[in-house]
């Protein structure tokens, strides 16, 4: 198995992984809030570990 084969695997998982962990945001209560309050966030320099705080979750 080729580096970029492997390479391309991992790219491939985390990007499901965003794609159920924002559609998991979306479906809940206030959801799409929610996205895009932690899309402003990153935006603006948060950091991953305050987004909760900042987001209110």
């Amino acid at each position: 198995m080729k580096m970029s084969d492997t390479l391309r695997g991992a790219l491939i998982l985390g990007a499901v992984v965003v794609a159920l962990v924002i559609g998991g945001f979306a479906v809940s209560d206030n959801g799409w809030q929610k996205v895009s309050c932690v899309g402003r966030a990153i935006v603006g320099g948060v950091s991953l570990t305050s987004i909760h705080s900042v987001c209110g979750f």
